[in-house]
């Protein structure tokens, strides 16, 4: 039995039953008390799921575990991105609905550029598999790729996260931040921080956290955990009454004191 090839075909169905419900993998995590990372390992085929995770994730999504594990349908997401990636569509070839918001010519002109940008994605998912990274459409998984070739770094395997690892298995962790969505956001760490994962924020050797504007990457930041100390030690004091802590953020403030290592070039001419 080909059991990658199934739990690619599990992951496919929780994500088309989820996106199909309108649920965030954020609240998918929550209602079966998992992290965004497990739910997100799970949906790219990358971890089995356990009896328990398969019940609990049954039961979030209001089906029963039979429906869940029919996973040898072919009416999900997953056919069709590979129908865009492997042929141009026409628009002949799709009904639209009861009342479109674009006009048949535009339609087509807008299928004949989406398959042109899909030739772009087709490339650059190549360039991603050779850094560990399966999906460049999910959880900014471009954007990742973008700071893994700047850094030299590649995604560490089998790890929950944006672990990465240089040359000399050194870890890292990876974030990303769009600034463009509140320029005072702070960082985002994990939807259910607890002390395991503390351990690992203090152990890895620097974290990088890349700034965006949008798609645009405008600095990434190199910051020593010692530089975090003083927020690890925050989220500790509440871990000592609390299981986990829902996604605590690092100010940027603090990001800042770390050292920047790409600034983006403005082209002065």
């Amino acid at each position: 039995m080909d059991y990658e090839a199934v739990r690619r075909r599990f992951g496919s169905r929780v994500r088309h039953l989820r996106e199909e419900k309108a649920i965030t993998q954020e609240r998918l995590a929550e209602l079966i008390g998992k992290t965004i990372e497990h739910v997100s390992l799970l949906e790219r085929g990358e971890r089995s799921p356990s009896f328990e995770v398969i019940l609990e994730t049954a039961n979030a999504l209001n089906i029963s575990v039979s429906y869940l594990m029919n996973i040898e349908q072919t009416n999900d997401n997953t056919d069709t991105i590979n129908t865009l990636l492997v042929a141009p569509v026409s628009p002949t070839l799709v009904k639209p609905v009861e009342e479109p918001i674009t006009t048949k010519n535009k339609r087509s002109s807008d299928i004949e550029r989406l398959q042109l940008a899909f030739n772009g994605i087709r490339e650059m998912q190549k360039l991603a598999d050779e850094y560990g990274i399966n999906d460049i459409l999910q959880d900014n998984g471009g954007k990742v790729l973008q700071v893994l070739i700047l850094l030299g770094l590649r995604i560490s395997p089998g790890r929950e996260g944006n672990d990465a690892i240089d040359a000399d298995d050194n870890e890292y962790e990876l974030k990303t931040i769009n600034r463009a969505l509140n320029k005072n956001a702070g960082v985002t760490t994990h939807h259910h921080l607890n002390k395991d994962i503390l351990c690992k924020y203090r152990s890895v050797k620097a974290w990088y956290i890349a700034v965006y504007e949008g798609i645009e990457l405008i600095e990434i930041y190199k910051v020593p955990s010692s530089i975090l100390e003083e927020k690890f030690q925050q989220w500790e004091i509440k871990l000592q009454t609390q299981e986990s802590i829902n996604n605590p953020k690092i100010p940027m403030k603090l990001v800042k004191k770390g050292e920047i290592v790409y600034t983006k070039q403005i082209n002065t001419h």
